[in-house]
């Protein structure tokens, strides 16, 4: 990943803002009621895109349902619920933000459900994560310039008002929905989740639409209109536009750029719909705004600083592995700095995500799927367990050893990382019990550093009183 917005990501962020802030003025365009257009859209994007997703991880979908998924059998059930949950969320934010952005003006509603990443905050900060200072700063100012905007609103009448709350609880459910998202994805795909977060969601907005009325099947050419808009722009190119460009930009960049969604829909329902919020409206909407990119900033920040330990990390993070791995550098030293940081479940779900990813593509004994063996050591030996540290790098090495595609160098390069670990270890018992396998792996493989082996051998000795040397265990 660039650690700077390039032209090509800049361009692809800019017609992500378009193609998003096309949502609400086409939902205010369609004269269909908000549920309607709701299940309309998702079911659309579910038909368009679900074959497609279904026949991509076809395998993945098989092995699922046959409970063939060893590697990662024990979070399928939870993934399958947190999915399932995210589904349920989503389809809370296609019903509040819709009728918000018919019951309000395009630009509040556009507005109120960028605050998305203050809720975002919130969410993590009940999960036991720290926020920093700026970050509550930026939280308050969003908040206030939301009530100043509402207030300004009330002029405009209840209904009006009602369209803000419900605009703003579909942000709130837009950030539960990327929370659960984020936990659902440690173990499935992104397509598999994206099919099952959409089915759920079509099958609630359809009992929604008949327990209260609403016709599920659009009537009118200004619906259908509207419905192929919201298909064509944030559906399909909007999403493919935004995984571009994360893909290639820093995501704060891109979360702040994403900020002009809200003036950019405001023109397009001045010049299409002739519609303009109030003018005290004005000083809120730009509250709100300038709130959430501090909020945005703020939560970059407190990401991206590291709290040293004594060693510090390392000018190149990858380097500590037994191969250059393909992730990025920058990742990895995000991931490390959460582990000097102490944010030590962060960086394991980080881990157990991108791992699972390399297990489903490569398979469980590749090289890219071991090395989160090494990633994991790395982050025990940040944060001050040397003996899981060994063990780990331990297991990595005999994983290499196994491995059809894994060379010698970094089997080796894995046992003198154990051996190093090992030798700092202060548990007698755990120390003791680790020789003997270390030992037996020296001997197998590197049988030409002496110097370990006859440390291994000093902590050997007491507990053989056998006349046979050492170099015989393991053999």
């Amino acid at each position: 990943m660039r650690s700077k917005l390039d032209a090509t990501s800049l361009c692809a962020v800019l017609v992500t803002v378009v193609a998003f802030s096309a949502t609400a003025p086409l939902t205010a365009y369609a004269t269909a009621p908000a549920l309607t257009l709701a299940l309309g859209r998702n079911m659309l994007g579910l038909f368009t895109t679900g074959p497609v997703f279904l026949v991509i991880r076809r395998g993945e979908l098989r092995r699922t349902l046959r409970k063939e998924r060893r590697v990662v059998r024990d979070g399928q059930r939870r993934a399958v619920l947190y999915s399932v949950l995210a589904g349920s969320a989503l389809a809370v934010h296609f019903a509040t933000f819709m009728s918000g952005a018919k019951m309000t003006s395009v630009a509040m509603a556009t507005a109120l459900v960028a605050t998305q990443p203050v809720w975002q905050a919130l969410i993590a900060t009940s999960q036991g994560r720290r926020l920093p200072r700026m970050a509550w700063a930026g939280l308050s100012v969003s908040v206030l310039g939301a009530v100043l905007a509402s207030g300004a609103d009330l002029q405009a009448g209840s209904e009006t008002v009602i369209g803000d709350i419900l605009a703003l609880a579909g942000a709130m459910a837009l950030a539960a929905y990327t929370a659960l998202s984020e936990k659902a994805r440690l173990d499935v795909s992104t397509p598999l989740h994206s099919v099952l977060c959409s089915s759920v969601c079509a099958v609630e907005l359809s009992l929604l639409c008949l327990v209260t009325g609403t016709p599920v099947v659009a009537s009118t050419s200004e619906t259908w209109i509207a419905l192929l808009g919201l298909l064509l722009l944030p559906q399909l190119l909007g999403l493919f536009s935004l995984n571009f460009a994360l893909g290639r930009a820093p995501a704060t960049a891109v979360s702040v750029l994403l900020l002009l969604e809200a003036p950019v829909a405001a023109c397009i329902a001045w010049v299409w719909l002739d519609q303009l919020p109030t003018g005290l409206a004005y000083p809120g909407l730009f509250m709100i705004m300038a709130g959430v990119v501090v909020v945005v900033m703020g939560e970059a920040r407190g990401t991206g600083a590291v709290v040293v330990g004594e060693a510090g990390p390392p000018e190149h993070v990858s380097d500590l592995l037994s191969t250059r791995t393909s992730m990025p550098a920058d990742d990895l030293s995000h991931l490390y700095d959460a582990a000097y940081e102490g944010r030590l479940d962060e960086a394991e779900a980080a881990i157990k995500r991108l791992e699972t990813s390399d297990i489903r593509v490569h398979g469980v004994r590749s090289p890219e799927a071991i090395q989160w063996i090494e990633v994991r050591a790395v982050v025990a030996r940040i944060s001050g367990n040397t003996g899981l540290a060994a063990r780990l790098w331990t297991a990595a090495a005999r994983f290499h050893a196994e491995a059809p595609r894994s060379g010698p160098e970094k089997v080796r390069a894995c046992l003198d990382r154990a051996y190093q670990e090992w030798s700092s270890m202060e548990d007698e018992a755990a120390v003791a019990a680790l020789a003997p396998v270390l030992r037996a792996m020296f001997q197998t493989h590197l049988s030409h550093h002496r110097d370990a082996i006859e440390a291994l051998d000093r902590e050997l000795l007491p507990r053989h009183s056998s006349p046979h040397p050492p170099g015989a265990l393991g053999r």
